[in-house]
């Protein structure tokens, strides 16, 4: 098949689940012999036109930030927009399908191909995707500018064109409650898959060897890495110091945040805060712990809780809804959301102290993977829809 496949985001160097996603499926899709052209805002060799466009982009969004103005905003993402549709379009009459990983490239998409292939939106949002944009300051809620895009993304999630693929059941029930009613039949529940990473040797314990413990993510109040410091400190109370490896990208005030943080608990020589790194890199790091802690409560899958039980790492995590379908069968591993930091210490301290505990986790974990959430399932997964939302299309 000829797929086309595009998005908003940076598939090269923007570090997100989402991202993930994307390039896992990019991969398996061109390993089983499909071929795929990527198409995003920073993909290809500008023409003439295009970067004209591009200039203009970068000073709409410029102006955008500096004069706060949020209409101007709207202008530089729907620029983007046009630019992806006539992009796209030139590869349109060879389409099979396109897989898009955000509503508004899926709206370029279906300028670009017409009626001529169906298109898959991948749902990763974990609200409204029109409230993403609010939560992330760029448009304020209630504001014309959000107004408009939220009756943009709204018509296109109910286009009969567009199958939707939601992450999760809990992200499939909101897709239903913010969707037309008797639309089900585009609504098909794909959980993302990992291949499985080389195998990485654990670091050797040393005689004043501390459990590791480490978290993935961007840094960021809505990933709640800030409960971490409070944690480490508890477990210094109960007799088990710990290290605890961060890494993701870090919003400047939430690094300054959890930089107080850590000093005002006297654990600060306890935490290393990587930055972003490659997925190489994550998978080793995560690999060589003792345990991957996830601490968001507001996600529509949970993508490093799957890379972490691939790198062979056993999980603990912070309730939230969709977490129940990645680990229900190791509900020992599941901590109650309104859990003080005492108490979460205290739920991993048997964990931290016990390694053959630690391995009994892992190996439950580890068959639910290879059941559930293997590369091979996805790639399953994602071809049948496909093969069903073209038959549909006719």
């Amino acid at each position: 098949m000829n797929i086309i496949v595009t998005t908003l985001l940076d598939l090269e160097h923007d570090r997100n689940g989402v991202v993930s996603v994307a390039n896992d499926l990019n991969r398996l899709l061109a390993g089983a012999g499909h071929r795929l052209t990527v198409v995003t805002p920073p993909s290809g060799v500008p023409t003439v036109r295009r970067s004209y466009s591009l200039r203009m982009r970068r000073l709409i969004n410029t102006l955008s930030r500096t004069v706060g103005s949020p209409a101007l905003f709207l202008v530089g993402l729907r620029l983007t927009v046009w630019e992806l549709g006539q992009r796209m379009a030139a590869d349109a009459d060879r389409c099979d399908v396109v897989i898009a990983h955000d509503p508004l490239s899926a709206g370029a998409a279906l300028a670009a191909v017409r009626n001529r292939c169906p298109v898959l939106l991948f749902c990763h949002f974990w609200t409204e995707p029109w409230d993403e944009f609010a939560s992330a300051g760029l448009l304020p809620a209630g504001s014309a500018p959000y107004g408009r895009l939220k009756r943009m993304m709204a018509q296109l999630l109910d286009h009969p064109q567009v199958t939707l693929l939601p992450v999760s059941e809990s992200n499939r029930l909101l897709l239903r409650r913010i969707t037309t009613p008797g639309r089900e039949e585009r609504i098909r529940l794909v959980y993302p898959g990992v291949t499985v990473p080389p195998s990485t040797a654990p670091a050797a314990d040393a005689a004043d060897h501390l459990p590791v413990i480490i978290n993935v993510g961007n840094l960021e109040p809505r990933k709640n890495q800030r409960i971490l410091p409070l944690v480490a400190a508890e477990l210094l109370k109960l007799g088990c110091p710990c290290r605890f490896i961060l890494t993701g990208p870090e919003e400047t005030a939430e690094k300054e945040y959890l930089l107080a943080e850590l000093r005002a608990c006297g654990v600060e020589s306890l935490f290393t805060l990587t930055g972003p790194q490659s997925r190489r890199e994550v998978l080793e790091g995560m690999a060589k712990a003792d345990l991957y802690v996830h601490t968001s409560l507001m996600e529509s899958f949970g993508m490093t809780l799957v890379e972490a039980m691939a790198a062979g790492t056993p999980v603990m995590a912070l309730e939230y809804e969709a977490l129940h379908e990645i680990l229900p069968e190791t509900p020992e591993a599941i901590i109650p959301s309104g859990a003080t930091p005492r108490e979460i210490a205290e739920a991993l301290l048997p964990l931290l102290t016990d390694r053959e505990r630690r391995a009994a986790l892992q190996a439950r974990q580890g068959m639910l993977f290879a059941r559930r959430f293997s590369s091979q399932a996805f790639l399953s997964r994602v071809l049948e829809v496909i093969d069903t939302s073209r038959r549909q299309l006719g």
